[in-house]
């Protein structure tokens, strides 16, 4: 679900045009605004004004100006566009009624007349609309209150709160000095040492899960049927221990599946150390669905990787992203995007000297099939899934991929020679596993870059490729595409 789906549809434009402008380098032409929209000119300019209204009490930090042909944003430096969308959100009525529900549980159609001050169409509208996108997630608005499994419940106000409210405000307000002692309380137990960002987010699950409890007749079928392979984990078996006698002071009956929602989250949400995650797979179950994926898919990348060895310290690493990965595919539904998910999929796979979305899309089936599932293109988690795995590969490839040299030989005057050398480093230097210099005939390479059609020989030069223009797309391009042959021939 992309966060701006909660916006009404021209504030959704508003946002949408501060990010394409952002994504842009921080300058646009309306025209590629347009197109990118799918309006009018009219109608883009009215966006604009009202965008330049909305944005007067941030003018210290940003501003945004239009000569007619041009948008550009102007930002401080210490400023982010998140706070915009953030304010953006939370006054919106769909969040509102989201939140609302969290804090009272159920309402009536009369409360959210009179405390939104619309029309009972227009909120059977939004409560029509928000449904279409709790579908994801498996919940419902449905007789004044949110239906759907617990711990789906508990994930959705999960995200919500947490990517919603500025970290320096979760310093200062989510970590309470009640939750500080159950997470005191919890590395005592289970021998943990949470850091800063995983201990703010317990203290919101624990905040989220406080207020939840007492809520009567809860859904758990889908979370019984899948974690019952789990329930003779030791880290559960601990973990249960104390979220009973935690719980216990609490004057009500408690689930028993109240510990393994806060398993799941454990061991799911990236809040345990790397070496805390490691000392964990020595002793949890080998059968488990999570971890029989995690093994075949660690195995499956060590052989696409082969003759290359992987360090112990890499393959430790690369198991325990794969680990978050695949609980989060297990035991959820739904995910909240925030940031543009094609941007930085097309930033990660630049970043690789070969091909990796395939191998990423084959890896994201083999862990699906570990759960029985399939691949639901559109699926907000698998489309997630598939960035991380790209993530998790473009380190692999850093790490371990065997280097390639590239030399370049410019024959031209040498103010031009020395330039188009760096313009050319310059492009191609983010490319992983590369050593790119001026040629020196004294050192091999397994790529020649040169401007001249029919160049001298070059001792222990594997490849050589002429230059069309001077610092071309074009040109770039094909030299990326020869650079991952190379890397394929290794």
């Amino acid at each position: 679900m992309k966060i701006e789906a909660l916006l009404d549809r021209k504030e959704a434009r508003e946002i949408g045009i501060l990010k394409k402008v952002i994504l842009a380098g921080g300058k646009i032409k309306d025209a590629e605004l347009l197109d990118y929209l799918g309006v009018s000119k009219a109608s883009f300019e009215s966006d604009l004004k009202e965008l330049g209204y909305y944005l007067k009490p941030y003018e210290k930090d940003c501003s945004l100006f239009y000569d007619g042909q041009w948008v550009v944003i102007h930002m401080s430096d210490q400023f982010s566009i998140s706070k915009i969308v953030d304010d953006y959100v939370r006054a919106s009525i769909k969040f509102q009624l989201i939140d609302y529900l969290f804090h009272y549980r159920e309402f009536t159609i009369a409360q959210l007349t009179t405390k939104f001050m619309i029309s009972e169409s227009s909120l059977f509208r939004k409560i029509k609309e928000l449904n279409l996108l709790l579908k994801e997630f498996d919940l419902k608005i449905r007789n004044g209150q949110l239906k759907g499994e617990e711990l789906q419940i508990r994930y959705f106000y999960f995200q919500i709160y947490w990517f919603l409210t500025p970290y320096e405000v979760h310093r200062e307000k989510t970590l309470t000095v009640q939750n500080s002692r159950i997470i005191e309380g919890l590395e005592k137990a289970l021998s943990l040492s949470f850091e800063e960002h995983g201990r703010l987010k317990i203290s919101l699950w624990l905040t989220i899960s406080k207020k939840r409890i007492v809520v009567q007749a809860k859904q758990f079928q889908e979370l019984y049927k899948k974690s019952q392979v789990y329930e003779q984990d030791p880290f559960f078996k601990t973990l249960r221990s104390f979220v009973l006698r935690f719980f216990s002071r609490y004057p009500l009956e408690i689930d028993e599946e109240e510990s393994l929602l806060h398993f799941i989250f454990l061991t799911s949400m990236s809040v345990l150390a790397e070496s805390d995650f490691a000392d964990y797979s020595l002793i949890r179950g080998r059968r488990t669905p999570t971890s029989l994926a995690d093994t075949f898919v660690l195995e499956h990348v060590i052989l696409y990787y082969r003759p290359q060895k992987f360090f112990p310290e890499l393959e430790k690493k690369i198991f325990y992203y794969f680990s978050q990965i695949h609980s989060r595919l297990y035991f959820f539904k739904g995910e909240l995007e925030l940031f543009d998910r094609e941007n930085i999929w097309q930033k990660e796979q630049n970043l690789s000297s070969h091909q990796l979305a395939d191998f990423s899309r084959i890896l994201l089936d083999k862990s699906l099939e570990c759960f029985d599932q399939c691949y639901e293109k559109g699926n907000s988690l698998h489309e997630w899934s598939l960035v991380k795995y790209l993530s998790v590969l473009a380190i692999i490839d850093f790490e371990i991929v065997g280097e390639t040299r590239i030399g370049i030989d410019l024959k031209m005057d040498h103010l031009y020679k020395e330039v188009m050398t760096q313009v050319l480093v310059l492009s191609l230097k983010n490319l992983n596993g590369l050593t790119i210099e001026t040629y020196d005939s004294k050192k091999a390479y397994d790529l020649m870059i040169t401007n001249v059609m029919k160049p001298n020989v070059y001792r222990s030069v594997k490849e050589v490729y002429v230059l069309s223009e001077l610092g071309s797309s074009y040109d770039i391009n094909q030299i990326r595409i020869k650079i991952r042959e190379l890397h394929n021939k290794k």
